[in-house]
């Protein structure tokens, strides 16, 4: 126990050192550039604490860490994206951001998860979290930057056809997939089946 409960302790000691790092050269590099952190940096209130209860998450064990793993990862990335909207004024991307944060952020905190407590099971459902989550930045992107012009540029004639090209594209990785699974379905039953 008295082993068990020192590996605890380490864990909290290198997230919060981490995080101080992390701070120290962040201020560090904002007064080299002479950057005004109230107007640029207030993103880093975001970032901050996600990462710490990301590295919280990955120092805690059992369900408790997974979850402050997802709930770190959602927070990080939600912060990343502050910083890229804060930096480029675009705060109209929300409208497909969110994509990023809730699935590529959770599904990213689950994943780390799954590798650092060397959990198969918890990557690959994390990774496969993070993938459905960029499709669906991408796709969304596509079709409000392209088709609706969000952000003030509509592309013609690409514009006109780029839903109907989603559109089929979905509709073939989708019958893709089921005819795979069918084959597969299929080529499993057709084994003749071993004599016990």
């Amino acid at each position: 126990m008295g082993d068990r409960g020192a590996r605890r302790g380490l864990g909290w000691e290198v997230a919060l050192g981490g995080l101080l790092l992390l701070a120290g050269i962040l201020v560090l590099l904002g007064q080299a550039l002479e950057l005004d952190l109230g107007r640029v940096g207030w993103p880093f209130l975001v970032i901050l604490p996600g990462v710490a209860v990301l590295g919280l998450g990955l120092a805690a064990a059992g369900r408790p860490g997974e979850l402050l793993a997802m709930a770190g990862g959602v927070v990080t990335v939600a912060g990343l994206v502050l910083l890229f909207q804060n930096a480029t004024d675009r705060f109209d991307t929300w409208a497909y951001a969110w994509t990023l944060v809730v699935l590529v952020g959770g599904g990213g905190g689950r994943w780390l998860f799954g590798v650092v407590r060397d959990r198969g099971d918890l990557a690959a459902s994390g990774g496969r979290v993070v993938l459905a989550g960029l499709v669906a930045f991408l796709v969304l992107a596509a079709f409000f930057e392209v088709v609706i012009g969000l952000g003030g540029r509509r592309w013609e004639p690409a514009g006109r056809y780029a839903l109907p090209a989603l559109l089929i594209l979905a509709g073939l990785a989708l019958l893709g997939r089921s005819l795979l699974a069918v084959r597969r379905r299929d080529a499993g039953e057709g084994r003749p089946k071993a004599q016990g």
